[in-house]
């Protein structure tokens, strides 16, 4: 997603995801889910050097959908691919 974003060489340092449990929806026969309302927050570097440029924090919404399966004891859980609308 951040590729997305064309943010070229500047790296993020930090990111944050919310996501509400209610946002997320699973169809378990199915393996798919999908989610909304999740809010991405990251930080850019806009100049350099890095101890003394400026920070932008953005956030973006972002929902998506997409494919998962479990290990044979259905506990790990493995997204296959996922889909963003943001």
């Amino acid at each position: 997603m951040l590729v997305e974003k064309e943010l070229g060489n500047y790296a993020p340092s930090i990111w944050q995801v919310k996501l509400a449990a209610e946002a997320i929806t699973i169809n378990a026969a199915n393996k798919t889910f999908a989610f909304k309302n999740a809010e991405f927050s990251f930080d850019v570097h806009l100049e350099e050097p890095h101890t003394s440029s400026m920070h932008a924090l953005t956030t973006i919404p972002v929902s998506g959908k997409g494919t998962y399966a479990l290990d044979e004891k259905n506990q790990v859980l493995r997204i296959l691919n996922m889909v963003l609308d943001h």
